[in-house]
């Protein structure tokens, strides 16, 4: 009895921490590619605007804050900066933070030249 109680502890305080942490890190990655490939789609779609649209669509799916920047480099060019903002919590407590400037720039491919 006291043994599995000592296991739900070791879980409860290694494995919650770690679950939450990764999370917060995949959501990172995840929502750096996401602006990656709305960049890149300039190329595809040459209208800022409904880039603009279905960056705010995909960050409201995520439940990440809308707000970002979008700039006009050249033409069939932009730059999304997004702020990023994550933590884990536990009972309150803050345990991890990440606050991260994201600059995303259309990139060339190797079908662009």
């Amino acid at each position: 009895m006291v043994k599995n109680i000592i296991y739900i502890v070791i879980v409860a305080v290694i494995g919650v921490p770690s679950w939450q942490i990764g999370t917060v890190m995949l959501e990172k990655k995840k929502t750096g590619y996401m602006l990656q490939e709305q960049a890149n789609k300039i190329k595809k779609y040459d209208n800022p605007e409904l880039i603009k649209k279905k960056v705010e669509e995909n960050l409201e799916l995520m439940g990440l804050p809308t707000k970002f920047s979008l700039k006009s480099l050249e033409r069939r060019k932009i730059q999304l900066n997004y702020t990023y903002h994550g933590d884990a919590t536990i009972f309150g407590y803050t345990y991890y933070q990440v606050e991260e400037e994201m600059e995303k720039i259309t990139e060339d491919g190797e079908f662009d030249r």
